[in-house]
């Protein structure tokens, strides 16, 4: 499940940064991976709050936290959200937002007032750090180091050249161009807010399917993500694997990936775990320092995929396997014949099922439309 803000058009927003002189300013961010979230902290008005740090997004506030500083309205952006949904949010003028060693402050800063109950209560967070706000600078992303370093743009990065790709799109978003096999072009958005390493936009899919770009692995019927505008209707999903996706030189085999519809194919923040990503977002210009120069991603999923709801734990979507024996929807009863309790929606995002973890191979007693059915849940 996704949560987060993407946009189609960019919006051009006026963000002062101080203090700026002909000296670069560097501030470093410290992140911690939160259910497969970015969370920075960072001074709001003068009070710290967490946020999720999301390239693919658009700075936001949550309307508690806006409520609780006495933000003000200053007017209304329409935004398409990681469903395509569009929809319009009020926005707000943030007079200080400052890092946590205070070297740069932003001041006037725009930013989405999102609807009550907050979207991302799950994460702790009070709202995005989005691609708008880091439109100026320079931002080096160490997942080793965990850190974020942000930086004035007086000087372009050191970085190689060789492993640089241009931005694609004309605005301030980090979307570049990756190949898919060999002379396939794969037009992808960097975002931080995607907790898989590559999720496939559905139009993608069917052109790459053309060419015959990917192997189709399994086909899944279920939910679809949470964005502003709402949870998705069930839908047809596939999970493909391609034998060879390059970025720049760097070259992954074996990727899996599953279609959804945002408005872009999302290049997902398990990318950090390759190596260091640089975007020097003033020059249009996005770097990956790879830890090796090939990877493989061979790997094996789920035949179902669960989520608790009310409290219960139910089947969410179903892949090839299973079709046929169990529907989304159905009420997981037993686990390994111990029957299960309530779950906390919450803990289930950040920290999983406990005894879904204990073994390989999980038998499932399942209510389905036709009685109880034992499955066995497991990676194939």
């Amino acid at each position: 499940m996704r949560i987060g803000i993407k946009i189609i058009l960019g919006l051009l927003l006026c963000l002062i940064v101080v203090p700026l002189s002909a000296q670069q300013v560097k501030s470093v961010i410290p992140y911690r991976m939160v259910g497969g979230k970015m969370i920075v902290d960072m001074s709001v008005n003068g009070k710290v709050r967490s946020f999720i740090f999301d390239t693919g997004g658009q700075m936001a506030l949550t309307g508690e936290l806006c409520d609780e500083l006495n933000i003000p309205v200053v007017d209304s952006v329409k935004v398409t959200d990681v469903n395509g949904k569009e929809v319009g949010l009020p926005r707000v003028l943030v007079s200080s937002l400052l890092t946590p060693d205070e070297r740069i402050n932003f001041s006037g800063v725009p930013a989405m007032k999102l609807s009550t109950p907050s979207p991302f209560e799950c994460f702790h967070a009070d709202g995005l750090i989005g691609s708008d706000l880091l439109k100026n600078l320079i931002v080096e992303i160490d997942g080793k180091t965990k850190t974020i370093t942000v930086t004035s743009a007086e000087k372009a990065s050191t970085v190689s050249l060789r492993k640089m790709l241009p931005f694609s799109g004309k605005g301030y978003m980090p979307i570049i161009t990756l190949q898919a096999g060999a002379g396939n072009s794969l037009v992808a958005l960097f975002d931080t807010g995607c907790p898989s390493f590559l999720s496939l936009k559905d139009t993608d899919y069917e052109e790459l399917s053309a060419k015959s770009a990917f192997e189709v692995k399994s086909e899944g019927v279920g939910g679809g993500s949470i964005g502003v505008g709402g949870m998705t209707e069930s839908k047809v999903a596939y999970r493909v694997e391609l034998p060879l996706l390059s970025v720049g030189a760097t070259k992954f085999k074996n990727v899996t990936a599953e279609t959804s519809t945002p408005p872009y194919t999302l290049l997902g923040v398990k990318l950090l775990e390759y190596g260091k990503v640089t975007i020097d977002y003033s020059r249009k210009r996005w770097y990956f320092e790879p830890y090796e120069q090939e990877f493989d991603m061979a790997s094996k999923h789920y035949n179902v995929n669960l989520q608790v709801k009310d409290g219960d734990l139910v089947v969410a979507t179903v892949w090839t396997a299973m079709k046929e024996v169990v529907d989304p929807g159905d009420k997981v009863l037993k686990i390994n014949g111990k029957p299960t309790g309530k779950y906390d929606f919450c803990e289930s995002i950040i920290t999983g099922i406990p005894e879904l973890k204990a073994k390989k191979k999980t038998k499932l007693t399942i209510l389905t439309k036709e009685g109880e059915k034992v499955i066995v849940y497991q990676k194939e």
